[in-house]
């Protein structure tokens, strides 16, 4: 399966014909420059200070973030359900003929709102 924010870099659910590389760091760094505000920040920085050996800075750890949703979203473009464990599944839903991302969460996430 390629990988459409990391070309020339393929999923673990990928064919013979894809090869593993490493993604272009020099792109993904320019990807995440910018570092968003709210929780996404708020998840950035439990990340950094979770592995303060991985993360010199919260920058790194939106590299992880970025790598993930280019899983996610690559997933869906294949027509593929993203399930993540612990999380829940993402999924292309038609909704009256136009397509959209839906997302069904894990029961433990569901248990946080009761």
């Amino acid at each position: 399966m390629t990988n459409f924010d990391f070309p020339d870099v393929c999923l673990s659910e990928s064919t013979e014909e894809c090869k593993l590389t490493p993604p272009d760091l020099s792109a993904a760094r320019e990807r995440v420059h910018k570092i968003p505000e709210g929780f996404t920040k708020t998840m950035l920085q439990s990340l950094q200070m979770a592995f303060p050996d991985k993360f010199s800075n919260e920058e790194e750890a939106y590299m992880v973030f970025d790598a993930m949703k280019a899983v996610i979203a690559t997933g869906l473009a294949n027509g593929n359900k993203v399930h993540l464990d612990g999380l829940g599944e993402f999924s292309v839903q038609s909704d009256g003929g136009r397509k959209r991302v839906g997302f069904t969460a894990e029961e433990c996430l569901n248990k946080v709102c009761k």
